[in-house]
């Protein structure tokens, strides 16, 4: 297989074109689903302790939910979210252990992984006064855990070692962009949430900064008094319809421009981006969409898609065509650039009051804890991504700093093997 040039290549002429795929040459482990597993992890932890405030010692063992009684009050839907929610679970763990355990052994490992984790969150959930531990949530959760991996363990070896997406992940992506897919794959979530402006991410700062009570907000305090007084004397305080659809139309711009350019600097000179990009974007309305029409169904399930919606994805669609002919590392360059400008828009502007739908207004109702995932997932998004960016600058830089060091060792010792046949031929015979 031919060897991939760096993520940032400088010419985009110097992209090698898709390689040859051999089955006995693709890789026997699936890094994309040990990152998935990583997250999803994560996600699960999130779900269960979320809203991680309020922890007391109630006197109670973290283990007296195992011989408790069961609920008084539970229905068919919290046992079929319990059972589906650890189905993926199960799945990237037997995905994540190819190929060195795999059969019934991968599968018994995932029940074992699911119940501890469960057995783990259901245990903290004691000091958590607004979750009840139960042990029929550890008993659907393990059964979740287990059919997932019951389902995948069969095809284990045709999704990882020759199956379509494997193919397609060798063929369009980079060798090191399994951490970037997942975030690519994640976007469509993070447009769940109800945004003030359509793709409006990273407001986590301007969270913090309108919670008087919040850490960062009392650490800021501390040593700035007068930050509360400046947030009140900020100047941009647009009134008029013109100016909100103005100013929807630069976040919903930046932030789709640079969510294409990001996903084009982890894909091959040779994907086809501009269908990638168009599946991503469609997926993400369908999602909303979707979601919109669940929890609002007496209204309009695209509500949410205002005029300076629709303008600014026909606009910055088609500057993103343009861009995706630019070289890798410019691409990356923008991306940082239009994401920056989506996090500042989105922390510093102030409130939409032409928003689909206000904050008094929205209902989490039986949803609470996925739609605070989907909240804090559209939050962070912006800021995962610079993490990947710089990440990738940093493996080129040190990749040129090993290549120039290893020229010049080279350099040195053609020098020293050539004054050295210089003082040989210099030796007088014996």
């Amino acid at each position: 297989m031919a060897q991939a040039t760096p993520l940032l290549s400088p010419d985009p002429q110097q992209d090698p074109h898709t390689p040859e795929i051999d089955d006995g040459l693709l890789p026997r482990h699936s890094p994309v689903a040990r990152v998935g597993l990583l997250c999803f992890t994560l996600l699960v932890v999130y779900a269960s302790l979320y809203p991680f405030s309020g922890w007391v010692d109630n006197g109670i063992s973290p283990f007296a939910f195992l011989t408790a009684p069961k609920p008084r009050y539970i229905t068919e839907f919290d046992l079929l979210t319990n059972v589906l929610g650890y189905c993926p679970f199960g799945g990237l763990v037997v995905l994540s252990l190819h190929p060195r355990v795999s059969g019934a052994r991968a599968t018994l490992i995932a029940l074992v992984a699911g119940a501890l984790l469960s057995g783990t969150m259901e245990a903290l959930q004691t000091w958590l006064p607004t979750r009840i531990s139960s042990n029929i949530d550890l008993i659907t959760n393990a059964l979740g855990s287990l059919l997932g991996a019951a389902v995948v363990a069969p095809f284990t070896s045709a999704l990882v070692d020759r199956g379509t997406l494997t193919r397609l992940r060798v063929a369009w992506f980079e060798p090191h962009a399994s951490f970037a897919i997942i975030l690519i794959l994640l976007w469509p979530f993070a447009q769940i949430f109800p945004q003030e402006h359509l793709f409006g991410m990273g407001g986590i700062v301007r969270e913090w900064l309108t919670d008087p009570d919040s850490w960062p907000m009392a650490l800021l305090q501390t040593y700035f008094p007068a930050v509360v007084a400046l947030q009140d004397d900020i100047g941009l305080r647009p009134d008029d319809m013109q100016s909100q659809l103005m100013l929807e139309t630069l976040v919903t711009a930046s932030s789709w421009i640079g969510t294409g350019l990001f996903a084009s600097i982890a894909m091959r000179r040779t994907a086809p981006m501009l269908r990638i990009l168009a599946g991503l974007l469609t997926a993400a309305l369908i999602i909303k969409a979707a979601v919109a029409e669940l929890q609002f169904p007496d209204d309009n399930a695209f509500n949410w898609l205002s005029e300076g919606g629709r303008f600014a994805l026909l606009t910055s669609s088609l500057v993103l065509v343009l861009l995706l002919r630019l070289p890798r590392w410019l691409r990356a360059i923008l991306a940082t650039l239009a994401l920056a400008a989506l996090i500042v828009l989105t922390n510093v502007l102030p409130s939409n009051p032409y928003a689909w739908i206000s904050e008094q207004g929205w209902r989490m109702g039986r949803f609470v804890h996925f739609n605070s995932l989907a909240q804090w997932l559209g939050w962070v998004w912006p800021f995962l991504a610079f993490c990947y960016i710089v990440w990738r600058f940093e493996q080129v830089g040190a990749r040129r700093r090993l290549v120039r060091r290893a020229r010049r060792r080279a350099t040195e010792r053609a020098v020293a093997a050539a004054t050295e046949g210089h003082q040989e031929t210099k030796r007088p015979p014996a």
